[in-house]
């Protein structure tokens, strides 16, 4: 039994090796660019280990893209509460995007920085979805309320999201650091945009 348990757990340290090779080297080459070898050699395994994990590197992707986005899902799923104000909820949601990021940034990069259509299977199109319509759900009941601006909810997502990936890049160029005092006063500026 106890070598059953050992096996068990090195075959998830391979499987999370491999994934968190290949989300480095994706984010460094991407997906196109990154061959199988190299994720095989940075993860430390064989290159035939690979495939006994994922019969494909479209299927590496997925896992990886599927975890990343679950991990975002999760992470704010942990901290909204239905009993918010509209106002009280995107607060929550600004903030917990700022920490999956800060917490986060290879996976959020990978997220937001690559084109992700040539390869994504129907679950992570799935996956994909389920977080944008609970956001959408937000924005609608936002709406239904008076707090919310109208318009199309996917429209005023975009914006929001727009602001957001651009204080992420411009982070990373270099022009000001992300921090709290940042987020803040750019929570407040979208807001803004969003509220009726």
């Amino acid at each position: 039994m106890a070598q059953a348990i050992r096996k068990l757990a090195q075959a998830a340290d391979k499987r999370a090796a491999i994934l968190a090779a290949a989300l480095g080297l994706f984010n460094e080459l991407s997906f196109n660019g990154t061959p199988m070898p190299l994720v095989a050699q940075r993860a430390g395994v064989g290159a035939g280990t690979i495939y006994r994990y994922f019969e494909s590197k479209e299927a590496l992707g997925n896992a990886v893209y599927q975890s990343c986005k679950l991990g975002l899902q999760r992470h704010l799923a942990e901290r909204v509460c239905p009993d918010l104000t509209p106002r009280e909820g995107f607060g929550v949601m600004w903030r917990a995007l700022w920490e999956f990021f800060r917490d986060n940034p290879a996976a959020c990069r990978f997220l937001e920085t690559h084109n992700h259509a040539s390869y994504l299977d129907a679950t992570s199109v799935a996956t994909s979805d389920a977080v944008f319509a609970a956001i959408c759900d937000f924005i609608g009941d936002g709406q239904a309320t008076g707090a919310i601006r109208s318009g199309e909810p996917a429209v005023l997502i975009a914006m929001a999201l727009g602001a957001f990936i651009g204080l992420v890049k411009e982070s990373d160029a270099g022009r000001f650091a992300l921090d709290g005092s940042v987020v803040e006063t750019a929570e407040e500026l979208v807001w803004a945009m969003l509220r009726a």
